[in-house]
């Protein structure tokens, strides 16, 4: 057979091909969108946008975790968790959903942290970049047909999904919960990671609770299927969101989608509760 290429190695080495795919691939997703620009003259700035998006997605989340696999694992399907999805854990479609409301507690939460006077520079530097992405993801998001929309499904929702969940949940938390021997440690650290790499510092609590639900619906479920779709759901229902509002068919506010009052807020949480308590109980019943 020619995979796995590294046999028996050990964790040091693991890490360390897994970091080089890394670097390799961050390089890549950054000369070849210029690489390409610098070769056409009729690529418009969405354009431009889109191919960067994509690469990005390509060559930094979605090779580095396959080719890991295919590196060093007897079976690279099995461990990166494509397996059966169960029927019950379908319900993380839901949960998505339940919890906005909380987050959106947590995200006024998170936006009204200031820094000590001492660390203005490091705060306007966060707000900076932080604008700076927002300014992208709304020109990318900012579209009003069809094939603007399929695009965008599959690029910020379909590609995204696929390649953070491999690389955070698939490579990342699973590592972090076999060294650390403690679920819980694993999936907060891998989520705080997620949250962090995304380099919004006024969005990274909210982030941080979306990832650990990724990360327990994986864990859970056992299928990296589940929080992919989890995953597909929260972010294209932000680019239909866009979509319906730039047709003038809707007028919803999607920073603040899911924002309620009191009573709702509590409602959801209730329902949050009954649903992961039912995961819980249907992953006892699994491994039972």
């Amino acid at each position: 057979m020619i995979f796995p290429i590294f046999k028996n190695t050990k964790t040091a080495e693991r890490i360390f091909i897994l970091g080089i795919l890394l670097v390799m691939g961050f390089i890549l997703g950054s000369i070849i969108p210029l690489l390409i620009f610098s070769l056409s003259n009729s690529t418009t700035e969405l354009n431009t946008l889109r191919i960067s998006q994509i690469i990005s997605q390509l060559f930094v989340f979605i090779l580095p975790p396959l080719l890991y696999a295919l590196f060093v694992k007897d079976k690279p399907s099995e461990y990166l968790g494509f397996k059966k999805i169960p029927l019950w854990s379908l319900t993380g479609i839901i949960m998505m959903y339940a919890i906005l409301p909380l987050n959106n507690v947590f995200a006024e939460w998170n936006a009204s942290i200031r820094l000590p006077e001492s660390m203005k520079a490091i705060e306007d530097l966060m707000k900076s970049l932080q604008e700076q992405a927002t300014i992208i993801t709304e020109k990318m998001l900012n579209v009003n047909d069809i094939s603007g929309l399929i695009i965008n499904l599959i690029m910020i929702a379909g590609l995204a999904a696929f390649g953070e969940e491999l690389l955070f949940r698939s490579i990342l938390q699973s590592f972090l919960i076999k060294r650390t021997r403690n679920a819980h440690i694993g999936i907060f650290i891998a989520s705080c990671i997620f949250s962090f790499i995304h380099f919004e510092f006024y969005g990274f609590v909210p982030r941080l609770v979306l990832g650990m639900l990724l990360g327990y619906m994986f864990y859970f479920s056992g299928t990296i299927w589940v929080p992919m779709i989890m995953h597909f759901v929260n972010n294209g229902t932000a680019v239909i969101l866009y979509y319906l509002n730039n047709k003038g068919i809707t007028n919803i506010d999607v920073e603040s989608f899911g924002k309620t009052e009191l009573l709702p807020l509590f409602v959801s949480i209730a329902v949050m509760i009954t649903l992961f308590m039912f995961v819980i109980k249907q992953h006892n019943k699994s491994i039972e």
